[in-house]
């Protein structure tokens, strides 16, 4: 394989999306992670405004949904395909994943792509950042950040932060990636482009199989619940249940929640290019996505003092922590359910809304 020429992608590669960094745009009340905004950002350098919540529900971020047990912070940065290619397909761009092997080979590469004013999307331990020239010193770079903060960076800092990943959003060899937004290849077909988004939401909504050991799609509902209402044998395990709930809910709990918003806002956004038929079903689905974001919103937080452990006798702290989980979880898996059952329903309409575009195109032939 060439040193320039990224592995060819899984046609359905599970992989970490790495750093759970949000940014929010003005105007769109959802967060979103670091490489929709990146994306954002390269496609409005070409020209092309594209909104949040457009690039949410193109790229299928707006329906993902992934649960790690063993450790729920994970599946916030675990992803079904790769959205950034998905998000320029249906823009009608090319994509293009540059693989090195070696760091220097990738940092030789990376100066030169930018030099020619390219504007390559990488994945630091920082944030994922758009690089780009600094045209008044050679010796620095600038980072453009997900959330919008610019910095000069010596190329060395770059160097030493630069992520080596099985892959950029996909499975790969282990290396140094980036990811660059090609030439506009042709006008997309707006309905068609809306139509592929379902038809991935179905897919992403519908999955079983298990995405790098976490559920995925629908079924992650399941396991969040199992994990929450198991009964544990021990103390060292019911302090450990404690702890993984105060990590989800402490952080990619907000995540999932705001990817419901902006699927609501995306099927609305969508509705004008369908017929009325369409458009009812696609308002149902949309009404139960804010069903299932006001679910989670009322999920309550549970606090554990960091002297807590599941290490040796319960103490005071870890005795007062257990109760106060004995005490919410059944409030929170109520909350789950609620939004479990609102998404199977927009996942229904969804269903319908594809087959009555279907059947309208089909009468219009």
């Amino acid at each position: 394989m060439a040193q320039n020429e990224a592995p060819a992608p899984d046609p359905d590669p599970p992989g970490p999306a790495g750093d759970a960094r949000v940014a929010v745009t003005e105007g769109e009340d959802f967060a979103c992670l670091g490489y929709v905004e990146c994306l954002r950002y390269c496609l409005e350098r070409r020209g092309e405004r594209r909104s949040k919540t457009l690039l949410m529900g193109m790229s299928g971020e707006a329906f993902r949904l992934c649960y790690d047990r063993n450790d729920p912070e994970r599946g916030i940065g675990v992803v079904f395909h790769n959205p950034i290619r998905a998000a320029c397909a249906a823009s009608g761009y090319a994509c293009e994943v540059v693989y090195h092997r070696e760091l220097a080979d990738a940092m030789e590469a990376l100066r030169r792509h930018v030099a020619g004013a390219g504007l390559p999307i990488l994945h630091t331990s920082e944030d994922w950042v758009v690089v780009q020239a600094d045209s008044s010193d050679s010796g620095r770079m600038v980072a453009r950040h997900a959330d919008g903060r610019v910095a000069h960076w010596p190329w060395q800092h770059l160097q030493r932060i630069w992520l080596e990943e099985p892959g950029l959003l996909e499975l790969g060899l282990q290396g140094y990636y980036w990811l660059a937004v090609g030439e506009k290849e042709r006008e997309p077909d707006e309905r068609e482009a809306a139509m592929g988004s379902l038809r991935r939401g179905v897919r992403m909504l519908q999955r079983r199989t298990r995405i790098d050991d976490c559920a995925a799609g629908l079924a992650a509902y399941d396991e969040l619940l199992d994990s929450l209402l198991r009964k544990q044998r021990s103390d060292p395990q019911r302090v450990r249940s404690v702890r993984k709930y105060a990590l989800w809910v402490g952080g990619p709990l907000a995540y999932v929640r705001d990817s419901r918003r902006a699927a609501a806002q995306y099927l609305t956004m969508i509705q004008p290019h369908f017929d009325e038929e369409t458009q009812a079903h696609l308002r149902e689905a949309a009404d139960g996505f804010r069903h299932a974001a006001d679910a989670l919103s009322e999920i309550p937080a549970l606090e554990v003092p960091a002297g807590v452990s599941d290490q040796g006798e319960l103490g005071a702290a870890e005795r007062k922590v257990l109760r106060a989980f004995a005490a919410l979880r059944r409030r929170a898996a109520r909350r789950l359910r609620r939004a479990w059952q609102a998404e199977e329903e927009a996942l229904l309409e969804i269903h319908r809304a594809l087959e009555s575009a279907e059947k309208h195109a089909k009468q219009k032939e």
